[in-house]
C-alpha cells in the first residue's frame, strides 16, 4: 500500500484533485467578486439618480415615495430618512442621521448599523441636501452578497469537493492498475535477469506508450539471446572440435611414453605435457558442462528436494579426502531444508564449492558447510580458514579461466563459473565473504520461499 501512496499515477490524480479543486474555487471567487461588484454599481447609480429625485419632490410627494418603498420592503434591507434642518428625524427607519456629507454620492460600508441593537451589515448609503434644507437619506443593506457568497461556498462544498474525492478515487483505481501491470513486467524482467532470456516482457498493458517500449525491449531481448546463441555455439563447437584432437594427441604420447626406454631423457617432458593435456580435457569438459547447463530452461529435473540431506550426503563424501589432507569437514544443518530444485545440479554446486575449500585449506585448517534456512529463503554457506581471496579479486573468481596464484593447486578455473550458472537456472545468487581468516562462500535463494 505504501508503494501504491508514492505511485506516479496516484501522484498526477492528487495534484489532478488538487488543480481542480484550486481553479474550481477560483472561479468561484471570480464569478462572486463579479457579480458583487456589478450588481453594487448598478445599485450606486440607481441610488444616486434616486436621491436627486427625491430631493427635488415635494413634500408630499416625496413622503408617498418614502413611505411606499418601505412598505415594498418586505425583507427589511431598505433605509429611508428625511431630515429637517434641524437635523431631527422627520419621516424613516433611522434615528439617528449617518455620518455622511449629503453630496449625493453614494459610499460603501463594510460594517453600518441603523440602530445599537441592529446587527452590523454592508451598506450603501447616499445622502442629499434639500432646498429647504432638510436632507434625504437613502440606503440598502447589501446582505444579499454575504447570501450569495454562503450560496456560492456550499455549491463548491457540494460540487467541487466530491469532484475532487472522485478524481482522488479515479486516480486511485488507474494507479492500481498501472501498478499491477507494472509489477507484471518487473515479474518478466526479474526472470529475464535470472537467466531465463528466452522470456519476454508483457506487451498487453494498455499503456500505448509502455506497449511500445516493451516491443522494444523485447526486440532488443531477441537480438541479444541470438548473440549469445551464436557466441554459445562458437564455444560448444570450439570446446568439441579440440576435444578429439587433445585427445588423440594424448593418446600418442601415453604410447610413446609406454615404449620410450625408463632413461629416456624425453621422459620428463612427455609426462609434463601429459599434465597439460589433462588440463586442457578438464577445462574443455567444464565448459561443456557450462554450455549444458546454460541451455537448460527447462525444469523437468526440479523436485522437492531437501537440501540438508545433500550437505550430509557430500559430508559423508568428502571426509576421507578431508582426513586425508588433515583438514577438519563439519556440517551444520540440523534440521530438513525442502526446496524445489534439482538435486543433482545443486549437489554438482555443492561439490565444486566444497572441492574448492579444500584445495585451499591448509592442513589443521577447518572447512564447514552448513544448510539453514534465513528469513524465509533457503541458504547454503561453505567456509573456510584458509588465506581467503583479496577483496580486490572478489568479483573476478567468478569469471571464467580466473585462477588466484594462492597454492599449488591448480584448477581449470571454470569451477566457481559452474556453479553461478546452476544458481542462476535455480533462481538464486552466488556471493562471497570474507571470513576473517578464509574465504564463506554463499549460495542463497534471491527471493523468499513460498509454500
Amino acid at each position: 500500500m505504501r508503494s501504491l501512496a508514492q505511485s506516479t499515477p496516484l501522484r498526477f490524480a492528487g495534484a489532478f484533485a488538487f488543480a481542480i479543486f484550486l481553479l474550481s474555487s477560483l472561479v468561484f471567487v471570480v464569478i462572486y467578486e463579479t457579480a458583487t461588484r456589478a450588481w453594487v454599481a448598478e445599485l450606486t447609480h440607481v441610488f444616486a439618480d434616486e436621491a436627486e429625485k427625491a430631493a427635488a419632490a415635494d413634500d408630499a410627494r416625496l413622503r408617498r415615495s418614502l413611505d411606499l418603498r418601505l412598505t415594498r420592503d418586505f425583507r427589511r434591507l431598505q433605509y429611508v430618512a428625511l431630515y429637517d434642518p434641524a437635523g431631527a428625524l422627520a419621516f424613516g427607519n433611522l434615528d439617528t442621521r449617518p455620518d455622511i456629507p449629503a453630496d449625493g454620492k453614494v459610499r460603501y460600508f463594510a460594517e453600518f448599523r441603523a440602530s445599537a441593537a441592529a446587527p452590523a451589515t454592508p451598506t450603501i448609503l447616499v445622502a442629499r441636501r434639500r432646498s429647504d434644507g432638510s436632507v434625504i437619506v437613502l440606503g440598502r443593506s447589501l446582505d444579499e452578497a454575504v447570501a450569495l457568497r454562503g450560496f456560492l461556498f456550499k455549491a463548491l462544498a457540494f460540487g467541487i469537493v466530491p469532484l475532487a474525492v472522485g478524481a482522488l478515487l479515479l486516480g486511485l483505481f488507474a494507479a492500481r492498475r498501472a501498478a499491477a501491470r507494472l509489477r507484471a513486467v518487473d515479474r518478466s524482467i526479474s526472470v529475464i535477469v535470472n537467466g531465463d532470456l528466452r522470456a519476454r516482457l508483457p506487451v498487453a498493458t494498455g499503456f500505448r506508450e509502455l506497449d511500445d517500449l516493451v516491443v522494444s525491449v523485447n526486440a532488443m531481448l531477441d537480438e541479444i539471446e541470438r548473440l549469445l546463441a551464436q557466441m554459445a555455439t562458437v564455444g560448444d563447437n570450439i570446446a568439441h572440435d579440440l576435444r578429439a584432437p587433445v585427445a588423440n594427441v594424448r593418446a600418442t604420447l601415453e604410447d610413446a611414453l609406454k615404449d620410450a626406454p625408463r632413461d629416456d631423457r624425453l621422459r620428463p617432458p612427455v609426462q609434463a605435457a601429459l599434465r597439460q593435456l589433462d588440463r586442457a580435457m578438464k577445462s574443455i569438459a567444464a565448459l561443456q558442462r557450462i554450455s549444458a547447463i546454460e541451455a537448460e530452461h527447462r525444469l523437468s529435473g526440479f523436485r522437492d528436494a531437501d537440501i540438508a540431506a545433500l550437505c550430509l550426503e557430500l559430508h559423508d563424501f568428502y571426509a576421507p579426502l578431508a582426513a586425508a589432507k588433515g583438514v577438519a569437514l563439519l556440517v551444520e544443518a540440523p534440521a530438513p531444508l525442502v526446496r524445489r530444485a534439482d538435486p543433482d545440479l545443486l549437489r554438482e554446486a555443492l561439490a565444486n564449492l566444497i572441492d574448492n575449500a579444500l584445495k585451499f585449506t591448509p592442513r589443521g585448517g577447518k572447512v564447514t558447510v552448513a544448510a539453514r534456512e534465513s528469513g524465509g529463503r533457503a541458504e547454503i554457506t561453505v567456509s573456510d580458514n584458509g588465506r581467503g581471496v583479496p577483496v580486490a579479486k572478489k568479483r573476478d573468481i567468478f569469471r571464467r579461466f580466473v585462477r588466484l596464484k594462492q597454492g599449488e593447486e591448480e584448477g581449470s578455473g571454470l569451477g566457481l563459473s559452474i556453479v553461478e550458472s546452476i544458481a542462476r537456472l535455480h533462481g538464486w545468487v552466488l556471493d562471497i565473504e570474507d571470513n576473517a581468516p578464509g574465504a564463506r562462500f554463499i549460495l542463497a535463494q534471491a527471493t523468499e520461499f513460498k509454500v
